[in-house]
């Protein structure tokens, strides 16, 4: 893990604040070259930092764990996000775990510096309202999935997320950006993995997707398909 100064100028949420306060900011950052697999933090850890993705060909996955290490991911967070703000504009323990996926490097920014950005800085006021709206959005989003949805869809809801966050179109359709094994695919939705496989198995055999095994690779080949398991088309209504 190397430590230097770190650039913000590529961050969202920092994308309208004046020079000097951006400046001040940055001074108050370092930067972290993170390997895959790297803990960030865990859930329950004292909020000293906010951290923003600043670069690598990696993300940072946010989520939570149960007692049986059963996960569920939150958010994805890529190259221009923060995240961790949550705990320290509020002072209370982290809401989440978040561990590096990928080599990713970020800027750790002191959670001193990061509330006087905040108390001195209207834009950056605004665009964290924003961005936590978004979040909160989110949240209740899988809360209501996880209360009323089938696996399936909530499966179609997180693919079809990870491709609007990272897909790469390809000749077979589009491919999420990053490898997925089915254990991490069962993380993203809090189930097991083998229901996950009988999913994949279904979709596979219909068209919907093509998984690469070996290379932990998900192709989504009939995107609209994918998007009926979420929102079906239940034809006119008769009366």
């Amino acid at each position: 893990m190397a430590e230097t100064s770190a650039d913000l100028r590529g961050i969202h949420a920092f994308a309208a604040m004046a020079a000097p306060d951006l400046a001040r900011l940055e001074r108050g950052a370092v930067r972290l070259d993170l390997r895959d697999g790297a803990t960030v933090f865990q859930q329950g850890d004292p909020s000293d930092s906010v951290y923003a993705v600043i670069g690598g060909p990696g993300c940072v996955r946010a989520g939570v764990l149960d007692r049986l290490s059963k996960g569920l991911m939150i958010v994805l967070l890529a190259a221009g996000d923060i995240f961790g703000e949550i705990a320290v504009i509020d002072g209370a323990p982290r809401t989440a775990t978040a561990v590096a996926v990928g080599n990713v490097r970020l800027a750790r920014i002191r959670a001193a510096s990061f509330r006087d950005a905040l108390a001195h800085s209207a834009p950056l006021g605004e665009a964290l309202c924003g961005l936590l709206a978004r979040r909160l959005r989110r949240t209740f989003g899988l809360l209501q999935d996880a209360t009323f949805e089938t696996l399936e869809v909530r499966l179609a809801r997180q693919v079809l997320y990870l491709l609007d966050r990272e897909g790469r179109r390809t000749a077979e359709g589009m491919r999420l950006g990053r490898r997925l094994r089915q254990g991490d695919l069962a993380d993203l939705l809090g189930g097991t993995t083998r229901s996950i496989i009988t999913i994949l198995n279904a979709w596979r055999s219909d068209g919907i997707v093509a998984y690469d095994g070996e290379r932990a690779l998900l192709t989504v080949r009939d995107l609209g398909r994918l998007r009926l398991v979420v929102e079906p088309d239940d034809g006119p209504s008769v009366l």
